[in-house]
């Protein structure tokens, strides 16, 4: 079954290549950030690094809270650490995060590639964010005994790894030293199949968005577009979110928007604009000490939307219609209410913030109308909304606690 599954990754990969030739951007960098890949690892004399790997970018938010426990702990924070991305949208975003000893791309998962990754790296622990279950990195972790360590991680029973053909992968995953998931469901599907190495941690992101929300820092020009007045901010967007955007300002011209979009690329960008007629002003466009004069603000660039929902009294979150929703930890933990599709059933945090009060989950035009509303009209419960989500936030911290405090154990136990 391992030579089938292998064989099934060389696939992939003529995959890739296939898209890569057409033209397909992402997965031009996929290939390019893999190239050579053995020189750029041994570029650096590796001391028994902490390994941490990451799939993308929403994996990395998770990690941060616990590479910055390492380092501030007195015998810890000299300790190497390397992190592994699978997705170009992680790597190339992340590149730059300077807690970390080195940034890689992870090798295809190939018996040869993981054997001589880990020739290399030779790490003294291995950390897998969520649920990037690589087999033969992880037959070969197991083989040479580097305590390997899962977190937040979020079962259901009929994900593949529970099906009677994939049993082999079971046990590899039984032998895990130590699973922690995301709640106490996924806890039992484990336990249902006989897994004794697990936990549970909760979601190291609530910590991660507490203290981001606690850095914030100001940003002058979308302070002059807020002027006091309430805001709705669409986040991570895709287009199915932009079109429910683009209906209500038909609709509500005088409410401020603000849109930014999961892909900030130049046809994106233009798209959107020829959506709302030409309307929006983009971000980059802004004079520092002018007013933005129309209702309608288009972010054009990464890395600034956590910090904006400090402006937003609502949030419309992109990818609850197609099954891959985004962040609503970031908006919740900055007081907003939270909107997206109503396909929500792998991200438990989206429906357990509607039960705690403090989200809609909606299916359609008119569901996203009457909900904005009820909020624009009731203030007082827009208000009390907005206190319930950043409630939600801070009743759900410290899983970066123990996580950190298993993968000590761990590193003793291996040492002893």
């Amino acid at each position: 079954m391992r030579l089938l599954y292998t064989l099934g990754i060389y696939l992939y990969y003529l995959g890739i290549v296939i898209v890569a030739l057409s033209g397909n951007s992402k997965a031009i960098k996929w290939l390019e950030g893999r190239h050579r890949w053995r020189k750029k690892l041994q570029r650096k004399k590796w001391d028994k690094p902490i390994w941490i790997h990451t799939a993308s970018l929403g994996e990395f938010e998770q990690a941060k809270p616990l590479i910055e426990m390492i380092r501030a702990n007195d015998h810890l924070k000299e300790k190497q650490i390397i992190v592994t991305f699978f997705s170009p949208s992680g790597y190339l975003v992340s590149k730059q995060y300077d807690l970390a000893t080195g940034l890689y791309y992870l090798p295809l998962d190939t018996i040869q590639h993981s054997k001589s990754f880990l020739n290399i790296v030779q790490p003294c622990v291995a950390i897998f964010v969520k649920y990037d279950f690589w087999f033969n990195y992880l037959i070969e972790l197991q083989k040479r005994k580097i305590p390997t360590l899962f977190f937040s991680c979020n079962f259901r029973k009929n994900q593949p790894y529970f099906k009677r053909a994939s049993q082999w992968q079971k046990n590899i995953m039984r032998n895990i030293d130590f699973i922690y998931s995301l709640n106490e469901d996924s806890q039992l599907v484990l336990e249902k199949h006989n897994f004794m190495n697990v936990g549970v941690c909760g979601d190291t992101r609530y910590d991660k968005v507490a203290q981001n929300a606690e850095r914030k820092t100001p940003i002058e020009r979308i302070e002059k577009f807020k002027n006091g007045e309430f805001i709705l901010i669409g986040g991570s967007t895709w287009p199915a979110e932009e079109k429910l955007l683009w209906e209500f300002n038909q609709k509500h011209p005088k409410v401020k928007i603000i849109i930014a979009p999961h892909d900030v690329s130049d046809n994106r960008i233009a798209e959107i604009q020829h959506l709302f007629n030409h309307k929006c002003t983009l971000y980059s466009e802004c004079e520092q000490n002018k007013p933005i004069t129309n209702n309608l603000l288009l972010i054009d660039n990464i890395g600034m939307l956590s910090n904006i929902y400090q402006y937003a009294d609502v949030a419309l979150v992109g990818g609850g219609f197609t099954n891959d929703l985004h962040n609503i930890l970031e908006p919740a933990a900055m007081s907003n209410v939270i909107l997206y599709g109503n396909n929500t059933d792998k991200y438990p945090e989206a429906e357990a913030l509607v039960k705690y009060g403090g989200s809609f989950a909606v299916e359609r035009y008119e569901d996203f109308e009457k909900r904005l509303e009820f909020l624009l009209n009731d203030p007082v419960s827009c208000q009390q909304m907005k206190v319930l989500c950043k409630q939600f936030v801070h009743s759900h911290l410290g899983a970066t606690r123990l996580v950190f405090e298993k993968m000590i154990e761990l590193l003793n136990r291996a040492t002893n």
